[in-house]
């Protein structure tokens, strides 16, 4: 058995323990105001990478989706 047919082997292995792929479909939708975003980090004079989480999640909208309550 050559390198080649191991790695293969190896391979199919790998994707048989694999988890499934997350699917965007499957994640919630967002969105991100940018623009408050900005204006809150200059109102507070701090950079925008230095926002805690807490701040990020405010400026963060999430939207249902109408067809699971129907």
């Amino acid at each position: 058995m050559n390198g080649q047919m191991m790695n293969f082997e190896n391979y199919n292995k790998y994707l048989a323990t694999m988890e499934a792929p997350i699917m965007p479909s499957s994640l919630p939708k967002s969105k991100i105001r940018f623009s408050d975003l900005v204006k809150y980090a200059k109102e507070h004079n701090i950079d925008i990478a230095s926002l805690s989480a807490e701040e990020k999640e405010e400026l963060v909208k999430i939207f249902e989706d109408n067809s699971k309550a129907a």
